[in-house]
C-alpha cells in the first residue's frame, strides 16, 4: 500500500520540475553568471524554445570551464566562421555530416591521419596542401572533360568505367608481417 503512494508524491513533486522544462527557462530565472554570457540572447531569449535554451545554457557552462586561452581560440574560429561565405559553410556541413554517418572504425582513421597531419611540419603541411589542391583541380577538369585520355595513374575499376586516381603505394601492395612476430 505505501508503495503506490510514495510514488503518487513523487510523481506528484516531479510535475512542476517536468512542467517547467518544457516550458523552459525564463531569463530573470537563469544564473547571474549565465546571463552576462548569454546577454546578447536576452531579447529572444523567452521566445525561444526550451531545447535550444537548454542548448545555450549547455554551451555557456562550458564557456565558463575554459582558460582564457582557450577562449581566444574559440573566438578566433567563430570569426573565421562568420567570415566564410554561406556556400562554404554549407560545403563544411555536409562534409561533416558525411563524416558523422561514416562507420566509427573510418572516424577513427579519420581522425588518426588528421592527427599526424596536424603534427607534420608546416612546410611539409604546404606541400600537401599543394597536391591536394591540384589533385582536385586535375579530377575536376577530368569530370568536366570525360573524353579526356587516359593517363598511366589511372585505372578503370567502376562499373560506368569513371577513371580513378590511384596511389603509388597501392600499385604494388605488399602484405607485411604483423609487428612483433
Amino acid at each position: 500500500m505505501k508503495s503506490p503512494f510514495w510514488t503518487l508524491c513523487f510523481l506528484v513533486w516531479l510535475l512542476p520540475l517536468v512542467a517547467q522544462a518544457q516550458d523552459g527557462v525564463a531569463w530573470d530565472e537563469l544564473p547571474a553568471d549565465l546571463q552576462g554570457i548569454l546577454g546578447p540572447m536576452q531579447a529572444q531569449w523567452d521566445a525561444l524554445p526550451p531545447s535550444r535554451q537548454e542548448r545555450l545554457q549547455n554551451g555557456a557552462r562550458r564557456w565558463q570551464a575554459l582558460s582564457p586561452e582557450q577562449r581566444g581560440d574559440l573566438q578566433q574560429q567563430f570569426r573565421g566562421w562568420v567570415q566564410r561565405s554561406p556556400e562554404e559553410r554549407e560545403s563544411i556541413r555536409n562534409r561533416f555530416n558525411r563524416f558523422q554517418e561514416l562507420p566509427p572504425e573510418r572516424q577513427r582513421a579519420v581522425r588518426n591521419r588528421f592527427e599526424r597531419f596536424r603534427n607534420l611540419p608546416a612546410d611539409r603541411q604546404q606541400e600537401l596542401r599543394r597536391r591536394f589542391e591540384e589533385n582536385r583541380g586535375e579530377r575536376q577538369s577530368r569530370t568536366q572533360n570525360p573524353a579526356q585520355q587516359r593517363s598511366p595513374g589511372l585505372q578503370r575499376n567502376t562499373p560506368n568505367n569513371r577513371q580513378v586516381p590511384v596511389r603509388p603505394q597501392q600499385q604494388n601492395r605488399v602484405t607485411r608481417p604483423a609487428p612483433g612476430r
